[in-house]
């Protein structure tokens, strides 16, 4: 039996993570699995919790278990792999606002039922997920080298994760357990005010597209909360999604969007273009924002470098 090191980020999901934890301790108790809890404290701890914990692994095996959202795995993930034991596992379970990691793996939402399956799992999964790095080729001082598990996307969706981030109407939504509609709010605002941009996509032949719109380098079929941007796309498949989206006139832009939120039918459209491979390599100009699992990355000239890597989770 492994030992366990669980970080429960509470204010995840819009207070779904202090809900769930209870839940999940008085269940942790009751199947008599030891563990040990670090709650995060600010943006970006897990990443520190993370990495201390594959630091001090020594010869044990732990287990480090995520109670939260897609940016609180994003982050124990990147932590654990700066840490002296960059192969520890992770378990998950998922109380944040999208949760499309948990999503794309068919995850359970009920303690009784992932305290069970830890007790019966004896071997890990080798997930995919992407090594990139990120650079602004009009700032020579930015540079970031992360591991990814969902997506990282700049324009459309950065644009509405940016605006969310940084208002002051998700906190005060966040009181009543309702900041998920602030991204809907955001959404219109920006389906308005989003202006297309410049990408090149280098690999093989360079492509070039003018009007880029939205463009998502994706591990598995989601972003936004459940939108399947990507349906044929699995973490656990060794493979780099790159989906671009070029913007049409109104009518079929609505149409493409349509399409995206019902049926999944928009990877045959014309304004639409599918990128795959072992690593993959693109620019954009002006600047644009940029998410990555759902976090803010700000503005950027983004120059993004990706090859496939994995990680082991116990899945």
């Amino acid at each position: 039996m492994p030992n366990y090191s669980i970080i429960v980020n509470l204010k995840a999901g819009s207070g779904a993570a202090a809900k769930a934890w209870p839940l999940l301790k008085t269940e942790l108790k009751h199947q008599r699995i030891n563990y040990t809890t670090h709650f995060t404290q600010y943006s970006g701890h897990a990443i520190e919790l993370a990495k201390k914990i594959g630091d001090e692994a020594d010869d044990d095996f732990i287990v480090v278990i995520v109670v939260g959202g897609d940016g609180t795995v994003n982050q124990t993930l990147n932590g654990l792999e700066q840490s002296a034991h960059p192969e520890t596992p992770i378990a998950y379970f998922p109380a944040g606002s999208g949760n499309d990691f948990a999503r794309s793996l068919h995850l359970t939402k009920r303690a009784s039922t992932f305290v069970e399956n830890l007790k019966s799992i004896h071997c890990s999964t080798n997930l995919n997920i992407f090594d990139i790095d990120l650079t602004d080729s009009a700032d020579k001082t930015y540079h970031q080298h992360k591991y990814l598990i969902n997506n990282f996307g700049t324009g459309f969706d950065a644009h509405v994760v940016h605006l969310t981030e940084h208002s002051r109407l998700k906190a005060k939504l966040n009181r009543v357990h309702l900041g998920k509609f602030a991204y809907v709010i955001n959404l219109i605002s920006v389906f308005r005010t989003q202006q297309t941009f410049n990408l090149k996509v280098h690999g093989a032949i360079t492509e070039e597209f003018k009007q880029a719109y939205l463009v998502t380098l994706t591990n598995i079929p989601y972003f936004g909360g459940g939108v399947n941007i990507m349906p044929t796309a699995d973490p656990h498949i060794h493979d780099l999604n790159l989906v671009v989206i070029e913007k049409p006139n109104l009518p079929r832009l609505l149409q493409l969007f349509v399409k995206i939120l019902t049926t999944g039918s928009h990877l045959k459209d014309p304004a639409v273009h599918v990128f795959k491979g072992d690593t993959l390599n693109y620019k954009i100009q002006p600047k644009q924002f940029g998410q990555m699992d759902g976090e803010d990355m700000g503005a950027h000239q983004f120059s993004i470098a990706a090859k496939n890597a994995n990680h082991p989770f116990w899945i």
